[in-house]
């Protein structure tokens, strides 16, 4: 850390442990406890000389350049990183945001997963598990919760998987596409291809060919929208929400504010909404917040062409795809948990417990 002259940092997040995303498969599955894949903000604040303020932004005022949270004094800003991430957008399905648990929030996906379960011990009946959305996250959740499922209570499961595209995994290579494809069905997994989910009650989902499907746990895995108030805050968006960012990563109609990771819309190009970006986007991220302050010349982002996509099957064994490339196999489990876990331990086991 270098600290800027007469520069403060303040860290806004409504929890002091934030997930790893790419870890949480594992999590659901049971290859990993809780502390394995969160980061504790509140440490990592401390490390940096940093303020941490506890709570869920609520608004963002651009005239008075304040953000509103619901448990803390407004917070001023001279200047403004969000990164804020999606979530899924349930607002056009009936009745998603009262049934249903979408995954993210992660904090609130993995509390509803795990009352879920300790509700299913003493059930008799089989269990009927549905995920909507066919991308990464849906295949990866759907394939961890089977394999945690099905080693507790073998024969008593019942899972489905509803995708709107006729295939799953649509940004990925043809051969991940087959193995998934292969691998569902020999997992006795259920899939409906092409048809949406237009409402939910505390029984069933209601398809858009009048089909019900009765569940017992629902996870949202469909495309993602932002968080409201950003759009309302008056911040330039694009259709879903999401601020607008030119290459430095910075607002176009508020060069205060910068806006990285799923929250940003990259305009010279578009961005998929992939975790891999947001990581990659951060010492740029660093670097142009830090020139801004000292009135240093800004530096772009440039995204990669093509990006590494590492897909668990609920067990120890992954996949590996980029571009046209694939491989498969437990090493590839163990390749990627290698990654993960180097990856955490730089928030980690890394971290003094106070400044040095």
């Amino acid at each position: 850390m270098h600290p800027i002259p007469g520069a403060s940092l303040t860290l806004i997040s409504p929890d002091a442990l934030t997930p790893y995303s790419g870890m949480i498969p594992g999590l659901i599955a049971g290859h990993y406890a809780f502390k394995d894949c969160h980061i504790d903000l509140m440490k990592l604040c401390r490390w940096a000389g940093a303020q941490f303020v506890s709570g869920q932004i609520q608004a963002m005022d651009l005239q008075t350049k304040q953000v509103v949270c619901d448990q803390h004094p407004p917070v001023h800003y001279d200047l403004l990183s969000i990164n804020t991430g999606s979530q899924p957008a349930l607002h056009q399905i009936h009745g998603a945001t009262e049934y249903g648990h979408p995954v993210k929030p992660i904090k609130n996906f993995i509390q509803g997963w795990q009352s879920w379960l300790e509700s299913d011990r003493n059930s008799l009946r089989p269990q009927r598990v549905v995920v909507i959305g066919g991308g990464a996250a849906g295949i990866e959740i759907l394939l961890a919760m089977h394999y945690k499922i099905s080693r507790r209570y073998p024969k008593r499961s019942d899972f489905t998987l509803v995708c709107a595209d006729r295939q799953i995994l649509s940004t990925h290579n043809q051969q991940a596409r087959n193995f998934f494809d292969r691998y569902l069905q020999s997992s006795g997994i259920t899939v409906i291809r092409g048809k949406r989910v237009i409402a939910i009650d505390r029984q069933q989902l209601l398809l858009d060919d009048q089909t019900a499907l009765h569940y017992d746990f629902a996870a949202w895995c469909i495309h993602a929208t932002a968080p409201p108030w950003l759009k309302e805050s008056g911040i330039q968006c694009d259709k879903k929400g999401f601020v607008l960012v030119d290459q430095y990563l910075r607002s176009i109609s508020h060069p205060e504010i910068f806006t990285s990771g799923d929250a940003a819309s990259f305009t010279p190009a578009p961005l998929p909404k992939a975790g891999i970006y947001a990581v990659r986007q951060g010492p740029i991220l660093a670097k142009n917040i830090a020139a801004l302050i000292k009135n240093q010349p800004l530096s772009p982002y440039k995204p990669q062409r093509r990006y590494l996509s590492l897909l668990t099957t609920g067990d120890r064994y992954a996949v590996a795809s980029w571009g046209s490339f694939f491989v498969q196999g437990k090493w590839v489990w163990h390749w990627k948990n290698w990654i993960d876990r180097s990856f955490m331990a730089r928030y980690q086991s890394s971290l003094p417990d106070n400044n040095t």
